[in-house]
């Protein structure tokens, strides 16, 4: 096992082989445990603003610290995530088992949650630049807010496309049940994967 970590005084990046090993924890500010077979997260520091616990075997993450602004904790088992702090900017939790999302951050700029179980997707912030949630069971999207750039759908249930924001570049839609046409003027601005 490597558990990788800085401190709130940055500089240098310290590697350890278990987190009883880690001196001064609670001034953690970077961890990454990722691809370490873990089934469980101790409880998480107060200072934490990074997370990066993809490739394990955790059905359950610990309460998130406020100050958190960077969640990877995609390939794993999880079913369900915690409340999801303001501070979060990123959220990569794709390919797991999840069939909901709790109530997203106003803060949130990325959202990857292909690859799971959704359903419904939560209300979107007005801050979000890029979502990618394919590989679901999405029937219906929500209102896509003004400062979203990039929609990666694919491989869903969607018949339509709620209205696409003008600040939209990049969309991927393929491989759903839309009948709904797209308005000539987005084929020209965007670029179709």
């Amino acid at each position: 096992m490597t558990i990788a970590i800085l401190y709130q005084n940055g500089g240098k990046i310290y590697k350890f082989n278990s987190f009883e090993e880690i001196k001064y924890y609670n001034e953690v500010v970077y961890l990454n445990c990722s691809n370490n077979q873990l089934s469980v997260l101790p409880k998480l520091p107060n200072s934490l603003q990074y997370l990066y616990c993809g490739g394990n075997k955790l059905s359950v993450l610990p309460e998130l610290p406020n100050s958190l602004q960077y969640l990877y904790c995609e390939i794993n088992q999880l079913s369900v995530l915690p409340e999801l702090p303001n501070s979060l900017q990123k959220l990569y939790c794709y390919n797991n088992q999840l069939s909901l999302l709790p109530e997203l951050p106003n803060s949130l700029q990325k959202l990857w949650c292909g690859n799971n179980q959704l359903s419904v997707l939560p209300e979107l912030p007005n801050s979000l630049q890029k979502l990618w949630c394919g590989n679901n069971q999405l029937s219906v999207l929500p209102e896509l807010p003004n400062s979203l750039q990039q929609l990666s759908c694919n491989y869903n249930q969607l018949s339509v496309l709620p209205e696409l924001p003008n600040s939209l570049n990049l969309l991927c839609r393929h491989d759903n049940k839309l009948i709904k046409r797209i308005k000539h003027e987005y084929f020209i601005k965007m670029i179709y994967l």
